[in-house]
């Protein structure tokens, strides 16, 4: 890690205008992936790239696509060890503000942004993008990072299975292609999916995008990983999100131990209004895989009640669905790209479902938080509100967690009306003037994904 203490030429940053971001050649150039940024607060974040050949590395901040940057003071953090992959900490940063970033390795340049989180006691509204399941399928995967470009967002929430083998250099390497210009623009925060752990340890998943940081772990991240360090927590404005490893054992053990103590930290946090689980293979489903028994068996439904949780995003299965059950709603988001999937046994708590490729904007305030499920081509699912303490409230059907009974049953709505229009940029202040939109340099994506190997092992589950 290296760190960047605050100094005071950060005030000067806000003078600086950011400019649009070319889409670089898939897989070309001596950094192979990134900038991609990780573990984003109110004043750090961690930067992170892969060069090949493994060589230094640096990072400026504040530098854009158009060359401008600041006069004078240290901006330039360096990581000079000949690696592979290097980690920046960039500290001494202003809550709620997006710096524009430059990384360099064999002399050449790829761009980026860092946006951070709003100050906790802030209870500034924010938005994300909810999506998963991207394996598979790369012409799929890429026509829903194209839709996600063009919506503004703070941050990712990935609900698992970035690949299909979580051991495959060659399919990460394809992720990091086709998301480039998400990733370089937008911290991802996500569950860990069955496929990143095929591999028995979850590594590669870990080294990229896992909220424990393989750094701090006695051999570097470099041997297997307990299933507890793939578990993770973050605070965003007025929103404490649980990032859940839900293929293992909750009965007993560390991973028990790690949820209910993450949750009872959370329920005398001040300011604290949203409570979001994130796990893949989630407590409810009308797909094929279902609902997750090892989570029914060791009783997180009463769990999570039980802590105030108020919505769980989950994937795996590949289908967009919406419901309440237990008392608690949830989200099912898991069709980025893999191919979908039909319903298996529809259930009873389910209140929408559709087999499609799609991703979910999220716009959160302190009175509701509204989720809008859009397909590749743009068109809208459904848009629905979720009250605090009232549940889902879509065309003014309210309280319908309320409603819901010991079983879950809820009654059913087929309408897709939405509750106001949602926000159309992100909540944080840029560093100079506003940057153009990168989605303008997206339209030869497809063509370019066309020639993509089809790398992918396909997987049943």
């Amino acid at each position: 890690m290296y760190s960047l203490k605050p100094t005071a030429w950060l005030c000067s940053l806000f003078a600086l205008a950011a400019a649009a971001f070319s889409t670089p050649a898939m897989g070309a150039g001596p950094i192979s992936k990134g900038p991609w940024v990780q573990r984003v607060t109110s004043g750090s974040a961690v930067v992170r790239v892969e060069v090949e050949p493994p060589a230094p590395a640096t990072l400026e901040l504040g530098v854009s696509a158009a060359g401008t940057s600041l006069d004078g003071g240290n901006r330039v953090l360096e990581s000079k060890e000949v690696k592979a992959l290097h980690s920046f900490l960039v500290e001494g940063l202003e809550p709620a503000t997006r710096y524009p970033i430059t990384v360099r390795s064999h002399g050449a340049p790829k761009y980026g942004a860092i946006t951070t989180a709003p100050r906790d006691d802030s209870g500034a509204p924010f938005r994300f993008l909810v999506y998963g399941d991207n394996r598979t399928d790369d012409a799929a995967h890429a026509a829903v990072v194209r839709a996600m470009v063009s919506s503004a967002s703070d941050f990712l929430v990935h609900t698992g299975d970035f690949v299909s083998d979580g051991g495959s250099a060659s399919q990460w390497q394809t992720f990091f292609d086709i998301e480039a210009p998400l990733t370089r623009e937008r911290c991802i925060f996500s569950s860990v999916g069955n496929h990143e752990i095929v591999d028995g340890a979850g590594i590669h998943y870990l080294r990229y995008f896992g909220p424990t940081d393989p750094s701090t772990l006695p051999d570097g991240g470099a041997k297997a990983v307990t299933p507890e360090q793939l578990n993770g927590t973050f605070r965003w404005s007025n929103a404490r999100f649980f990032l859940v490893n839900g293929m293992v054992d909750y009965r007993t053990g560390p991973s028990r131990d790690w949820l209910a103590s993450a949750l009872t930290a959370s329920d005398g946090e001040a300011g604290l209004v949203w409570r979001i689980v994130v796990v893949h293979h989630g407590l409810w489903s009308s797909g094929p895989h279902g609902e997750n028994q090892l989570l029914h068996d060791a009783g997180i439904p009463a769990l999570l009640r039980a802590h105030k949780v108020d919505v769980v995003l989950s994937g795996h299965d590949h289908i967009y669905e919406r419901g309440a059950a237990d008392g608690i709603p949830y989200i099912v988001s898991g069709g980025g790209g893999a191919p979908t999937y039909k319903v298996k046994k529809p259930r009873e708590y389910s209140r929408r479902f559709e087999s499609v490729r799609h991703f979910v904007e999220a716009s959160a305030s302190t009175a509701a938080i509204q989720f809008v499920a859009t397909r590749p081509d743009s068109s809208v699912i459904e848009r629905c509100a979720l009250r605090k303490s009232a549940g889902w409230d879509c065309d003014g059907e309210t309280s319908l967690v309320a409603s819901a009974s010991a079983s879950g049953a809820a009654p059913s709505s087929s309408s897709s009306s939405a509750p106001g229009p949602a926000p159309s940029r992100c909540a944080c202040r840029t560093v100079g003037a506003a940057s153009t939109s990168i989605g303008a340099g997206l339209g030869g994506l497809a063509g370019v994904v066309l020639l993509l190997a089809r790398r992918r092992r396909s997987m049943r589950h």
